[in-house]
This record gives C-alpha cells, sequence and structure tokens, in this order.
C-alpha cells in the first residue's frame, strides 16, 4: 500500500515553495511555504507525472505480439513509474487480426483484473495496421500486415478492448480512410496522420474529416524527399494537427526538431516515448531486430530504426534545448497537453488528485539540466535519489 509522505519543493511553472502531502494514494494538503528565495542548483522542483501517448512494450514485451500475457501487460505498465510516467497509451502496431486482437484482449483483461493497471492505462493506441505499404513511409512496420480501413475490423478490436482504444494513427489516402476518420471522430475517438505519403489537398481533407495529431512527426516518412513542398512541411504548417515528437535525438535530429516544433508551437506539441518493446534490453540481436552497442532499436543489419529507447523524461530537456521551450512548456508537452488531446482532465498537483508527480533537480543556469530525481505514481515513491 502506498505510504503518506511530505516533501517540500518547487512549483514547475511558478518556481514558488509548496508543501505537499500525500495521504495514501491521493494528495492532502497543499500549499504555499516557506523556502529560499534564491534558487540554487540543489532545489528540488515538482510536477505532475507524465503522460506517454506511444509506447510499444519493454525488456523484449510488444503489445503487438500475438503472445501477449495479462502479466507481461500488468509488469510493462508497471515498469513506467520508476521513468516518471503515470499513464500510457499501450501502443500496436501493424500486426495481423490475430495478434491484434491478442493484444487488446490481453490489455483489456490486465487493466480488469487489477484497479491500478486500469487507472494508468490512458487507453489503447492502435498505429497502423491502416498506413502506406510504401517503403520509407511505412517505417518498420510490416508490409505483409498493411491494409485498407475496415469499419468492421475497428469495431471487433474495439469489443475485446473494452472500449478502451483511444487514439488510432493511420494514412488518410488510403482507400476507406476519410469515412473511417470520420466514423471514428463520431465514436470519441482520436484520430492522427501517420506513416503517410498524403499529399496536401487530403491532409487538409482528413483535418476537416477529424484528423487531430502528426504521429512522431518527421519520422515514418523516407530519406529522399522534394526540398519543398512535401508531407513534413504541409503537416508543419497544419494548424489544425498537433503533434508528436520522439526527441531522442537519433528518430530526429535536434535541429529539425527545434524547427517543427517552434512551427507547432508550444501549445500544439506533445512528447512521446515512441519506446520499443527491446527497450532497456541488453545489446544484441533478437529475431528481425537489434540493439546496438548505443542503444539505438533498428532492423537487424539496417540503419533504419525500430522504436526508440527513449525514456520520456529525457525528451524534456530535449525540447527545452532544441526547441526553445521554457522548461514549464516542455513538462506541458508530456502532460498536460497530452491530456487535452485526449479529452482528458490536465493532471494537476492539487488537493484530492490521485498522488502521482515527478521531483526534479535542475541548474539556475541551465534548464535544460533537467534531471529526474525521484516519481510518486498512486502514492508509491520510486527514488533515484534523496529527496527531502
Amino acid at each position: 500500500m502506498p505510504d503518506s509522505h511530505t516533501i517540500t519543493a518547487r512549483d514547475y511553472q511558478t518556481g514558488r515553495w509548496l508543501g505537499i502531502d500525500i495521504d495514501g494514494s491521493v494528495f492532502g494538503d497543499v500549499a504555499s511555504c516557506e523556502g529560499p528565495e534564491a534558487f540554487h542548483d540543489l532545489d528540488p522542483w515538482i510536477a505532475p507525472a507524465l503522460w506517454d501517448l506511444q509506447t510499444n512494450g519493454r525488456w523484449g514485451g510488444s503489445f503487438s505480439d500475438g503472445r501477449l500475457s495479462v502479466e507481461q501487460v500488468a509488469r510493462i505498465v508497471r515498469a513506467q513509474a520508476a521513468l516518471g510516467t503515470a499513464k500510457l497509451c499501450p501502443t500496436l502496431i501493424t500486426a495481423s487480426r490475430d495478434a491484434l486482437m491478442q493484444g487488446v484482449h490481453a490489455i483489456a483483461e490486465a487493466c480488469d483484473a487489477d484497479p491500478e493497471i486500469n487507472r494508468r492505462v490512458l487507453g489503447i493506441h492502435l498505429e497502423g495496421p491502416w498506413i502506406s505499404p510504401t517503403d520509407g513511409y511505412r517505417g518498420a512496420h510490416p508490409r505483409e500486415h498493411v491494409r485498407d480501413p475496415d469499419w468492421e475490423e475497428f469495431e471487433s478490436l474495439q469489443r475485446a478492448s473494452g472500449s478502451r482504444i483511444v487514439l488510432v494513427t493511420l494514412a488518410p489516402e488510403r482507400r476507406g480512410a476519410m469515412a473511417m476518420i470520420e466514423r471514428l471522430t463520431a465514436a470519441g475517438v482520436v484520430v492522427a496522420i501517420g506513416h503517410s505519403e498524403a499529399d496536401h489537398d487530403t491532409i487538409r481533407a482528413g483535418v476537416i474529416a477529424g484528423l487531430r495529431l502528426s504521429t512522431h512527426l518527421g519520422n515514418g516518412i523516407p530519406a529522399i524527399l522534394p526540398r519543398h513542398p512535401n508531407p513534413l512541411w504541409w503537416q508543419a504548417a497544419e494548424d489544425g494537427l498537433m503533434a508528436s515528437f520522439i526527441a531522442d535525438g537519433r528518430h530526429i535530429d535536434p535541429i529539425t526538431l527545434g524547427v517543427l516544433m517552434r512551427a507547432k508551437t508550444a501549445a500544439r506539441s506533445i512528447l512521446v516515448s515512441d519506446a520499443s518493446p527491446l527497450a532497456a534490453a541488453p545489446a544484441g540481436r533478437y529475431g528481425p531486430w537489434e540493439v546496438l552497442d548505443d542503444g539505438a532499436i533498428v532492423v537487424a543489419g539496417t540503419p533504419y530504426l525500430a522504436g526508440s529507447n527513449l525514456d520520456l523524461w529525457r525528451a524534456i530537456p530535449a525540447a527545452v534545448e532544441a526547441a526553445g521551450f521554457t522548461l514549464a512548456q516542455a513538462i506541458d508537452s508530456a502532460t498536460l497537453r497530452p491530456a487535452r488531446l485526449l479529452g482528458r482532465t490536465p493532471p494537476a498537483v492539487e488537493t484530492g488528485e490521485a498522488a502521482d508527480l515527478i521531483v526534479f533537480r535542475c541548474r539556475t543556469d541551465d534548464m535544460a539540466s533537467f534531471e529526474l530525481a525521484a516519481s510518486c505514481v498512486g502514492g508509491e515513491w520510486d527514488f533515484s535519489m534523496s529527496v527531502d
């Protein structure tokens, strides 16, 4: 059971000192308190724990695996707390109907069996299978399972998931995609464009039909494109789309990340981990995939990335440094923005709310020096260093 705990730290938005009582799994009294006025490098800061809209698995366990078990789901979900993540969307990529059905069913069973797992799972993100089959745009998704949108297939998956599919990434140029976008939107599912070679008119029509997000903008795209225009700039310029970004320094270089995030603005930027099923796995070859010595996860024998090895909290300083966002704006990109995209109440460190927070430190002269110090999810603490 969660323990009672009291901490004093600076609020990430205002810099003011807060005294925070944690009463079991919820915040008790949260109030301003006295503390040194001058900032110091060792000051603890607090913010809501993170929300990750795109994580594919961990330790070799994949949410898209046709053998996914309830125990694997629970283990992967619980592991996120030590990374500062309180809520996540287990993400299933393009796979056979049977594999997707097993994945959503196992996630639903894990949520039904454990109220805390259910609380931490925001919903399921279906990334594919209704994407472009073209090399480059398809990314690491298996070509043999890419297909046209099928409402009956979605309904079957949604029933098996217990209505937990909340986000779908598709390519709007596929046959039947516009009707699918409209039906998903009417059903309350957020629809994103990703792994798509859609032209400008198709993207615009998709936004009118209900598209709300560009999934991992800058990725799922060929290495060689026309200078301009191209799908990157069409999506970056579309104010009707928010955009998610994998700020690991590999999926998108810092300069391009900065340009795209500034184009979308802080209000429309979301940070995601896109953690691979091989995240945290030792270097080596795992069937068709490989973890390199530097931590990159690739299609074996190629330079092509296959998900990230990113802990979401590490994307926060990357956004500060690359885009020039304030630290508060970068944190909001992994907390408030995903909540608002999904139509959820944004997380907050307030009396009566679930006790989900991160404690961090940074140098006063360099807010991009952000380092996670501890996390608390549902009142359960994970400390990576001493916090007073």
